[in-house]
């Protein structure tokens, strides 16, 4: 059994697929398989990995239809055999040390040891924020802190790669990525659900990772949705992380508390839906439509998101918001688009705010055609 199985999705990336698998396979730490999984890749990805597996005895390829970046890396872990599981995204680049310095943490007893990265070819530093070296999370409120503070905050970002993971603890809960291949991030789902199951977490400073910012991404797709603006992908997710915490003896507090994480998971879309709206000079009417049609149940979302608006976590998740004009339009906009109850005088003085925060959205499609 290899310490370490490094699991990678090949879709449509033959131009960038060679170093990827290079620098996998030229790791020091050299107790290792590559598992390369072929999503119905329409190029010539599936002879590479191919090529690959017939020279090196460590690469397994396999090949299947097309179902998303999470199908191939759902199939990559029911694969694996390493104790160790590495996630990597097959346009990106591994340093040559990555496990070296990573896999002694995980065998002194740490769960996740998240590491830094940087973009390339830009060389822009992605490193964890590192709020402290070691993270104990060892109780269930502790880690329900966590999720919804410093991971919130980015404190180790969400992404999978920056990160090792131990595969007893996903096999035992089941720790998958999402089956709807419309949830997104599907990274963040991840994170979400292995968090929930440990105690030990260690950052450590190296850049052991280099990724790629190239135009035709999933996430550039995703982001261009003007329609969806990440509610329907949100909610997505949210039902089935709902769905992993209930069937988790352990999560109790996390599933009683999913209201919260509920909201905090759809802050994004709801800034996202504000800019969409003022934009484009839409009534709060049409705002509303918008996100009629991409929630699931919208009474109930409704209802829910009501009840927690002002819960101290998502008060606090408002508060640390860096820009306070943003943090107050933001807070302003949800209370009317959920329709939030309120004394008459405030409900008037929270629409005349936004409707004078609004002015400079109005002004904009002006303005640039003033300074063309």
């Amino acid at each position: 059994m290899p310490a370490v199985s490094i699991i990678v999705p090949v879709y449509n990336c033959e131009p960038y697929l060679r170093e990827c698998i290079d620098s996998a396979l030229a790791q020091s730490f050299a107790d290792l398989e590559l598992i390369l999984v072929d999503d119905g890749s329409p190029d010539g990805s599936g002879i590479i990995i191919d090529d690959y597996a017939a020279r090196d005895s460590r690469v397994l390829a396999i090949h299947q239809k097309n179902g998303g970046q999470s199908a191939a890396r759902n199939a990559g872990l029911e694969a694996a055999g390493g104790r160790y599981i590495y996630l990597l995204d097959s346009d990106d680049v591994m340093d040559s040390a990555l496990l070296e310095k990573t896999v002694p943490k995980m065998d002194a007893g740490y769960e996740m040891v998240v590491f830094g990265a940087r973009t390339f070819p830009d060389g822009e530093k992605l490193l964890p924020a590192m709020e402290q070296e070691e993270l104990l999370l060892e109780s269930e409120e502790a880690r329900y802190a966590f999720l919804t503070g410093p991971f919130r905050r980015r404190a180790i970002r969400w992404e999978v790669w920056n990160r090792l993971f131990r595969r007893d603890i996903i096999e035992r809960w089941r720790v998958r990525f999402p089956a709807d291949r419309r949830a997104y991030p599907e990274d963040m789902y991840f994170n979400l659900c292995y968090l929930a199951h440990i105690s030990r977490i260690i950052c450590i400073p190296d850049i052991l990772y280099a990724y790629r910012k190239r135009p035709g991404s999933i996430t550039v797709d995703v982001f261009n949705s003007t329609r969806q603006l990440m509610f329907l992908t949100s909610n997505l997710l949210c039902a089935e992380l709902e769905e992993h915490y209930l069937g988790s003896p352990h999560c109790r507090f996390l599933s009683s508390h999913f209201p919260q994480i509920r909201f905090l998971l759809h802050k994004a879309a709801f800034r996202r839906l504000r800019k969409h709206q003022w934009n484009r000079s839409l009534t709060l009417e049409d705002a509303r439509a918008i996100l009629r049609e991409n929630v699931l149940d919208y009474q109930s979302f409704i209802g829910e998101m009501r009840s927690v608006f002002r819960d101290p976590v998502v008060e606090e998740s408002y508060r640390q918001d860096k820009d306070p004009l943003l943090q107050l339009t933001d807070r302003l906009y949800v209370a009317e688009l959920l329709d939030v109850p309120g004394p008459g005088w405030k409900t008037a003085l929270r629409r005349l705010l936004l409707g004078l925060l609004r002015i400079p959205f109005r002004l904009k499609p002006l303005y640039l055609r003033l300074t063309r």
